[in-house]
């Protein structure tokens, strides 16, 4: 670096100044231009270093910016100011905790005066649990910039998360004098932490607000929403209800009060605060599909169905309308026409809903001039549906490349089509009984032992399958147990758990090609224990004896309080009692599985 005196030193700021906002504009020819320009005037400097690792950011070189930030970390002194705040960003930029630690012992050595420098390295304290340290830079950072929003909000939030709740408060009510809408950034602040699954903290700001705004009924429906997801139903229950005392027609916040009730299994209130969301907004079709949800988990079957109907306008709903020309059958005759039974959403629910298809074909055939029926099945199960051969055609179920056809009926609208109304009105199981023991034999088979099944998890890309599945070593305590056989018949994804499964359990599973080969396995055990997954419904739509390990709060078909299932009456239902409780549902089930191997040995 050259000898610079004071006007050097300005022309240098402003010529680095002038780079970087060429940079930040996109400008960079001229960026290099004022760049080569400063290193002629004054050779290389640590600024220059921070302009030159700035485009080279720009041109995505990390590389260069890497080298770049080294070399001016080595040249920086007192006052450079420019360069640090640039190495924070870019460091920050880069993820690399090694370099922004090295960034920061330089910045807050050279430049300790700076808010902007201190207020970086609080946050950085902060994400990395070092409280104190982030503390003690908030609060220079606030000091250093008596108007400093951001940092009085952070500080703030801190402080409520460390307990000094008052103090936190007066933060804030000093930091709203200067910022009429901080309530607002402090909310999205909350929010942003609870798109990432920080609950926890959400919850925290999410309080803080409600403290300083306490008419604020955002921050209580919130909160609310916050707390169901920390499974802190009563409390989330009660800022619910303040945020609706603050503002009787905030159709949200019924929706989430809704949508906790549910969770914790309080269907009553949960379907009335449904209601009351509706009411404030009639055509919110997520609030008509939550509370068809509700209305089904508590066996009121023909609303629910009604409801069900809004799942297609609602967005986050995974299967999407076929989009077809052709009408909706209506129930009436086909005389003639071809009708299309769509097979939508997962295999479980098409195994589910394959009950009624029998009384849908006896409807659509009662004319004078029969139809043709085409009924979808997913292609992994297309062999499983042979018992329907004779009433439709089967096809494989393929959007967009469907067969011809006249109308169409979706096959979880078929209920609602069909009059069902109540509980009793389902067709009962068993209605999958071809294919027998013979298509696959299980091999050395010990019919003196209780020989079961298992299955401890659905498809990992299902919506909240981490809560519905289980894991093989929770299922542990069933391998060992005496006069029992446990055999593997878990596919997918957690089919490779079976590599840390104890040899006790048989993985018959790596010779299992098709359902057709479940089905036929199924028919030679006692029992199948499985969690929420395709297996689940298969075994019950077949009438084997099968345990269903289910969380605390089940899919709606599972229904609420019951041990058995109106939908599968072999089925026998193990609930968790606690969140998360799957090491006490296999202890109810290992008890089962024990009076079940006593009856057997004394037939």
């Amino acid at each position: 670096m050259k000898p610079m005196d004071l006007p050097a030193r300005a022309k240098l700021f402003r010529d680095a100044t002038a780079a970087l906002k060429h940079i930040a504009d996109g400008k960079l020819e001229e960026a290099d231009s004022a760049i080569a320009e400063m290193r002629k005037d004054v050779g290389s400097t640590a600024i220059l270093m921070g302009a030159e690792a700035k485009a080279a950011w720009a041109r995505k070189n990390k590389k260069e910016v890497r080298q770049c930030l080294e070399k001016g970390l080595k040249m920086a002194a007192a006052g450079d100011l420019a360069f640090n705040r640039v190495a924070v960003d870019l460091a920050r930029q880069i993820g690399d905790d090694g370099l922004l630690e090295a960034v920061f012992r330089v910045a807050l050595k050279n430049t300790p005066s700076d808010a902007i420098i201190r207020y970086a390295a609080a946050g950085y304290c902060y994400r990395k649990g070092v409280t104190k340290a982030a503390l003690e830079h908030y609060e220079a950072a606030v000091n250093l910039k008596p108007k400093f929003v951001p940092g009085m909000r952070d500080l703030a939030v801190l402080y409520y998360e460390i307990g000094e709740k008052e103090r936190a408060l007066r933060v804030l009510r000093r930091a709203r004098e200067f910022d009429p809408k901080l309530r607002d950034g402090l909310l999205e602040l909350g929010n942003a932490r609870y798109r990432i699954k920080k609950y926890g903290g959400a919850a925290a700001i999410y309080e803080l607000v409600s403290r300083l705004e306490p008419d604020f009924s955002p921050a209580y429906s919130n909160l609310g929403s916050a707390y169901r997801h920390n499974l802190q139903f009563e409390e989330g229950a009660r800022a619910l209800k303040r945020a609706l005392l603050a503002e009787p027609g905030n159709a949200g916040g019924y929706y989430n009060l809704g949508n906790l009730q549910k969770e914790a299994a309080n269907m009553t209130p949960s379907i009335l605060a449904f209601r009351r969301s509706i009411v404030c907004r009639p055509g919110e079709a997520t609030f008509h599909w939550n509370l068809a949800l509700a209305l089904l988990a508590d066996g009121q079957l023909g609303e629910g169905f009604d409801e069900y109907e809004w799942r297609w306008e609602t967005e986050s709903f995974p299967t999407k309308k076929r989009d077809v020309t052709q009408p909706e059958w209506d129930g009436t005759p086909l005389e003639g026409r071809t009708l299309l039974i769509v097979a939508e959403q997962g295999v479980g629910d098409a195994l589910q809903f394959l009950r009624f298809v029998p009384e849908a074909v006896r409807r659509a055939q009662a004319g004078a001039s029969k139809g043709r029926i085409l009924l979808e099945a997913h292609p992994e199960i297309l062999d499983v549906y042979v018992d329907y051969k004779d009433m439709v055609e089967l096809v494989p179920r393929r959007p967009g490349q469907e067969p011809a056809f006249d109308c169409h009926i979706a096959q979880l609208s078929l209920p609602k089509l069909l009059g069902v109304r109540e509980l009793d009105d389902l067709p009962k199981a068993p209605y999958i009984n071809s294919i027998g023991p013979d298509h696959f034999p299980i091999p050395g088979l010990d019919p003196a032992k209780l020989n079961v099944g298992v299955v401890w998890g659905g498809n990992p890309a299902f919506p909240g399958d981490d809560i519905r599945s289980s894991k093989v070593e929770y299922y542990a305590p069933l391998f060992g147990l005496d006069g029992v056989q446990c055999y593997s018949l878990q596919k997918g994804p957690r089919e490779a758990d079976l590599a840390d499964a104890p040899p006790a359990l048989i993985p018959l599973s790596r010779d299992v090609n098709s359902f057709t080969d479940t089905v036929s396995i199924v028919r030679q055990l006692d029992v199948t224990v499985t969690t929420c997954t395709s297996v689940a419904h298969l075994v019950g739509a077949m009438g084997c004896p099968v345990f269903v390990l289910l969380s605390h709060n089940p899919d709606w078909r599972w229904l609420q309080h019951r041990d058995e299932s109106p939908w599968y009456p072999s089925a026998r239902l193990f609930r968790q009692a606690t969140p998360g409780d799957w090491p006490g549902v296999i202890e109810n089930v290992g008890a089962a599985l024990r009076e079940m191997q006593t009856m057997k040995a004394l037939r």
